[in-house]
């Protein structure tokens, strides 16, 4: 069901094509200086319990997993707030943080199998992250959606938008924006509906963003691809509950790659093909995500993200990293295995066209992680809001 039915042809001040991080950002800053916004995001609104029914997932040598849905990946986020590099963006980070109420996990809401890998080494640091701890239950359930709504995600900045007064059109596709005499003047959609606005501002993602530009005409997008790749590390250790509490309540940043306890249900098909009969509730895991080199690439019918001899080096030795802290919690060597390579955060892909957040085209800006020159190798979620909002702030002439 359409969010929406906004008349075609109708002038906007802003349209915004996406509504994670970056695009519900903009549109509620926007909207909330008295901007006439249009919000146009390609999938349906959803429960935040129920965000995991709009998984995607790219089949790209490394898989890329995605959410289709109001509010994007930050429905499935673990709602981690980590900082990216500061360079100019010191104060919109702080503002970020306050706004989402980033907080590190209190030790109130570290269960047993995060304390059992806390025990065991003094590099671990504390998660921040943006998280209503009075509402959090620890269930586990962050990377399927939060069933009690304690944790942020974009839609809660898309409801804000629309209480200052910006429309949201959703299930619909944008094709292409429309361009005349070099600059944007609105978008057209897939099914062949035009809407005008004074300027466009895409925050598709690293991968939808560069797709709707190249069929408006624009070139040079698409390489530079990274995920910032990941496995989890995990092993027997009885009755550990590791799967049913908040999951990266830790990491441990090295040169390259993190470390951080996690859950994946993946660990246990791994286990039965060991011959290991395993319940999820004695498993205890380490995710290793490495800032993966950006040699990927977005087409417009297909994702190539491979692993290069320096990704498999580092996973290689975050993996030895995370099994030595998992058999000195007490884990069964005997039983450790590894999932096979994933990537949650695509970036970088519109990177050669964008710099200090400059336009592309007269009217026309990108401002997700497509931009960020990477890889991160963290969560990128607080750098693309913190991004966001200095756009916003030289969108409305106060930056």
């Amino acid at each position: 069901m359409k969010r929406s039915n906004c008349q075609v042809m109708r002038m906007f001040d802003f349209i915004v094509v996406g509504s994670g991080a970056g695009g519900a950002t903009i549109a509620k800053e926007l909207a909330g200086y008295g901007k006439r916004v249009l919000i146009i995001e390609g999938g349906r609104s959803v429960p935040a319990g129920q965000a995991s029914k709009t998984y995607r997932i790219i089949s790209s040598g490394v898989e890329v997993w995605q959410t289709i849905c109001l509010g994007g990946t930050t429905m499935v986020s673990m709602g981690n707030a980590v900082r990216g590099p500061d360079g100019l963006l010191h104060e919109y980070y702080s503002e970020a943080e306050r706004e989402l109420g980033t907080t590190l996990v209190p030790e109130s809401h570290m269960g047993k199998g995060t304390r059992a890998l806390l025990l065991v080494s003094k590099d671990w640091k504390v998660m921040p992250k943006a998280i209503d701890f009075a509402k959090c239950r620890s269930c586990g359930m962050c990377p399927l959606g939060c069933p009690q709504n304690a944790k942020w995600d974009a839609s809660k900045y898309i409801r804000r938008a629309e209480i200052s007064g910006a429309q949201v059109l959703t299930e619909t596709r944008v094709r292409r924006v429309v361009i005349s005499r070099g600059r944007a003047i609105g978008v057209e959609t897939a099914e062949g509906r035009e809407f005008r606005a004074s300027t466009v501002v895409l925050s598709a993602g690293a991968v939808e963003t560069p797709r709707i530009l190249m069929r408006s005409g624009v070139q040079d997008v698409g390489a530079g691809l990274y995920v910032d790749t990941f496995i989890t590390v995990g092993g027997l250790l009885e009755g550990v509950g590791l799967n049913r509490e908040l999951n990266m309540a830790l990491f441990i940043k090295r040169d390259g790659y993190l470390l951080s306890p996690h859950y994946s249900s993946f660990l246990v098909p791994y286990l039965s093909s060991k011959g290991i009969r395993a319940r999820p509730e004695d498993i205890l895991g380490i995710m290793v995500k490495i800032a993966d080199e950006p040699t990927g690439f977005v087409e417009g019918g297909r994702v190539i993200k491979g692993l290069s001899n320096r990704d498999v080096d580092l996973l290689e030795r975050g993996r030895r990293e995370a099994e030595e802290i998992l058999i000195s919690a007490g884990v069964n060597p005997e039983t450790i295995v590894s999932t096979y390579p994933r990537g949650a955060h695509p970036g970088g892909t519109c990177v050669p066209l964008v710099k200090d957040l400059s336009p592309i085209l007269e009217s026309l800006y990108v401002c997700d992680a497509s931009i960020i020159p990477g890889p991160l190798g963290i969560p990128p979620i607080l750098t693309i809001i913190a991004m966001s909002k200095k756009l916003a702030a030289l969108l409305t002439g106060r930056a």
